[in-house]
């Protein structure tokens, strides 16, 4: 099969790396795709804002599946219009994709189909928004209504913390149209789990979770980011919470999709806090998490291509995860001064060393190669993976890995994967 994949991170550089793999994979493409990507896919630079111009390279390449991996592509119908096109595509329509697109949207139906989630409010008035604050109980959570990134977050610990985030957010335009409406939420004091399944018009296929770490620094101090590494599996993730999950969010959430008459075949995205053993939904999102997507496919132990012709195809029912049951943790290496301000085209050497170590996959983000030398060419750059027989070892091999690179203007966090094991 010829597949095409959209999008240039490491969530990118994983999906196409498992779908190497697959002996079904004939041609493997990929636009913009990055340094790491450019190894095994060929990338094409191609406007994928413009639909028909992706819909003119799918023809011409006899593409057989289209493997969408940024949401901001979901979010301007592009599945929808490759599909109605005669494309095999992964990935949500746009109404189903609102789940991301819009927090309102995402509450009301959380809320509509009895799903635990922080008891929030919504404001598009900058005024009210800020006159809600002399009432209510802190700390609490901000949230810019639209697509932001991964950063449209704010957890607020004063009415003057939280002035300043609704400031920055609906006057200052931080996070641009996103931050029009804002969501002020509930905080819930817990530990924080993605959960993942599959996705098709008949039914689910969970395929697991990570523990991410969003903050830019160790201790979870600084501000959010995109991720800044994650692992799995977690000694607080019982079965007896697995089940809960499975029962009260994804079963709840998949027959909402059924009741609204939205066509999802691809992966769903929980965002779940958990409090006293209950979970709670804190967002969805409509595509692999980035880094959790990374460390989930070390683990999975299926034929990746077939996992995802099985949603296409509404054959989930028929289909089983198999994992290689090892744990796995992921260090995103970032550009310094990142998630603000960072220079990029700083070499990065000794690559070849690290790929070559057991146990390490290194999935490139922000990269570009110049002749055989890459380059820095963004704010989350390299996910370094480990696997192992527990964390302790995985880690131990991804922080021996991240030594062995010399990169003078790259940063990363010491802790991932000791909280919560």
């Amino acid at each position: 099969m010829n597949i095409f994949v959209l999008g240039s991170g490491a969530r990118e550089h994983s999906i196409c790396w498992a779908l190497k793999k697959s002996k079904n994979c004939k041609k493997l493409f990929s636009s913009p795709g990055n340094a790491g990507i450019k190894k095994i896919a060929v990338c094409e630079n191609i406007d994928l804002k413009k639909k028909s111009k992706v819909l003119h390279f799918c023809r011409k390449q006899s593409i057989d599946l289209v493997v969408i991996g940024p949401e901001e592509f979901l979010a301007d119908g592009l599945s929808d219009y490759l599909i109605k096109n005669g494309i095999r595509t992964f990935g949500p329509t746009k109404k189903a994709a609102k789940l991301e697109t819009s927090k309102s949207f995402a509450k009301s139906f959380l809320k509509k189909n009895g799903i635990y989630t922080p008891s929030y409010k919504e404001f598009n008035s900058f005024n009210n928004a800020l006159n809600f604050l002399k009432k209510t109980h802190f700390p609490v959570v901000i949230k810019a209504d639209g697509l932001a990134a991964g950063k449209g977050v704010i957890i607020c610990e004063n009415v003057n913390d939280a002035s300043r985030a609704i400031t920055d957010i609906m006057k200052k335009k931080i996070f641009g149209s996103a931050g029009e409406k804002i969501i002020i939420e509930e905080f819930i004091n817990g530990f924080e789990i993605s959960y993942f399944a599959f996705v098709d018009k008949k039914t689910f296929l969970p395929l697991g979770y990570a523990l991410d770490h969003k903050r830019a620094y160790d201790n979870d101090k600084g501000p959010n980011t995109g991720g800044m590494g994650c692992f799995t599996p977690s000694r607080l993730m019982t079965n007896n919470l697995e089940k809960k999950i499975i029962k009260n969010i994804v079963e709840k959430t998949v027959n909402g999709l059924r009741k609204e008459s939205f066509t999802y075949r691809g992966i769903l995205f929980f965002g779940l806090m958990i409090k006293n053993q209950e979970p709670y939904v804190i967002e969805y999102n409509v595509r692999f998490g980035d880094p959790e997507c990374q460390t989930l496919l070390r683990n999975l132990d299926n034929d990746f291509l077939e996992l995802l012709l099985s949603t296409t195809n509404d054959e989930l029912s028929k289909t089983k995860i198999s994992t290689k049951k090892k744990s796995v943790v992921c260090v995103v290496l970032a550009s310094k001064g990142y998630p603000g301000s960072y220079k990029t085209g700083k070499d990065i050497n000794n690559l070849n060393k690290v790929e070559n170590l057991e146990g390490i996959e290194v999935f490139h983000a922000g990269t570009k190669s110049d002749a055989s030398i890459v380059k820095s060419n963004g704010g989350r750059v390299l996910s370094i993976t480990a696997t192992g027989k527990d964390l302790n070892l995985a880690r131990s091999k991804a922080y021996k890995a991240i030594k062995t690179i010399e990169w003078e203007d790259g940063f990363y966090r010491n802790d991932i994967g000791i909280k919560n094991i």
